[in-house]
C-alpha cells in the first residue's frame, strides 16, 4: 500500500506533462523517393535527456547525449539503416536519406529524461512517393453523321504509384472549368468554341500537368481527316505506279540498247565457223 501512495504522485505528474506512450497521435510524415527526410523530435528546453531510442517496427538506433560542447553519438541498430542516419544538430532529429519503398511506416522516439525521470514517446508515420513524370494524353474521337465529334481523353503517369489523383483544367468563358476524374469525355459541334484541355496530376510530394491538349485540331473540320488520308493514299499509290512504270521503261531500254551489239558479233563468229569448216582438208585415205 505504501508503495502505491508513493507511485501515485509520479502518476499524476506523468499525466499532467502529457507523457504517455499510449495514447500518442502520430505524425503524418511524407517524403520523396531516393530523398531525404527528418523526423522532427521536440524535447523541452528544460530537461535533461538521459538517452534516446528510436525504432521502427524494430529498434533502429540508440542515442546518448554528449557532454558539454560534445555533440550526441548514435549508434545504428538495424543494418537496413547503417550509413543513412544521422542526428540534425543541433537538437536529436533523426535524419534519413537515400530513402526507399521499404523505409514506409511507423517510427517511434522513446525519450528517456533524466531531470523528470520519466519517458516520453513521439510517434510517426512516414509515407514514401515518387515524383511524377509529365502526364500522358492519349486522345480518342469519333464524328458521327449528324457531325457532332464525340472526343475522349485519358490521362496517365508512368509508375505513378499510390495517391495519385488527376484533374482536367478547360478555359471556358473567362474561367476555369476542373473535372475531377482521370477521364473526360467531351464533345464539339462546327461552331463551337475550340477548348483547350490540361491534365493536371498530383500526389501528395508533387504535383504536374501535361501539355494543353486543343479539342479543335481534331475536330474543327470533320471531313479532313478522312480527305486528307484518302489524298495522300492515293498519292502514295500514284508515285509508286510511276516509280515501276519508271523502272520497266528502263529496264526495255537497255535490253534494247544490248540487243544490236550482241547480234554482229553471233553472226561473224557463226561466218567464222563456216570458213574453217570449209578450209579444213579431209585425211587421205592412203
Amino acid at each position: 500500500m505504501g508503495a502505491l501512495l508513493w507511485l501515485l504522485p509520479l502518476l499524476v505528474l506523468r499525466a499532467a506533462k502529457g507523457y504517455s506512450g499510449d495514447d500518442v497521435d502520430t505524425e503524418e510524415v511524407v517524403a520523396v523517393l531516393q530523398e531525404s527526410i527528418s523526423l522532427p523530435l521536440d524535447i523541452p528546453a528544460d530537461e535533461e535527456v538521459e538517452n534516446i531510442i528510436w525504432s521502427s517496427y524494430v529498434r533502429l538506433a540508440n542515442v546518448v547525449p554528449g557532454k558539454e560542447g560534445q555533440s550526441a553519438t548514435i549508434t545504428v541498430t538495424n543494418p537496413r539503416y547503417k550509413g543513412r542516419v544521422s542526428l540534425l544538430d543541433p537538437g536529436y532529429s533523426l535524419r534519413i536519406s537515400n530513402l526507399s519503398w521499404e523505409d514506409s511506416g511507423l517510427y517511434q522516439a522513446q525519450v528517456n529524461l533524466r531531470t523528470a525521470q520519466i519517458s516520453t514517446t513521439q510517434r510517426y508515420n512516414l509515407r514514401v512517393y515518387r515524383r511524377l513524370s509529365e502526364p500522358h494524353v492519349t486522345v480518342f474521337f469519333e464524328i458521327t453523321q449528324e457531325g457532332r465529334c464525340n472526343i475522349s481523353l485519358t490521362c496517365s503517369v508512368e509508375k505513378a504509384g499510390l495517391d495519385v489523383t488527376y484533374s482536367w483544367i478547360s478555359w471556358e468563358d473567362g474561367m476555369d472549368t476542373v473535372h475531377e476524374s482521370s477521364a473526360l469525355i467531351t464533345s464539339w459541334r462546327p461552331g463551337d468554341n475550340a477548348l483547350s484541355y490540361t491534365c493536371r496530376a498530383s500526389n501528395p510530394v508533387s504535383s504536374t500537368a501535361s501539355r494543353p491538349i486543343p479539342a479543335g485540331s481534331f475536330c474543327a473540320d470533320p471531313g479532313y481527316p478522312s480527305e486528307q488520308s484518302t489524298y495522300f493514299c492515293l498519292l502514295a499509290k500514284g508515285l509508286l505506279l510511276l516509280l515501276l512504270f519508271v523502272i520497266l521503261a528502263a529496264g526495255l531500254w537497255l535490253l534494247r540498247a544490248q540487243k544490236p551489239c550482241r547480234t554482229p558479233r553471233r553472226r561473224k563468229f557463226k561466218r567464222n565457223r563456216l570458213r574453217l569448216k570449209k578450209k579444213k582438208p579431209h585425211p587421205s585415205l592412203a
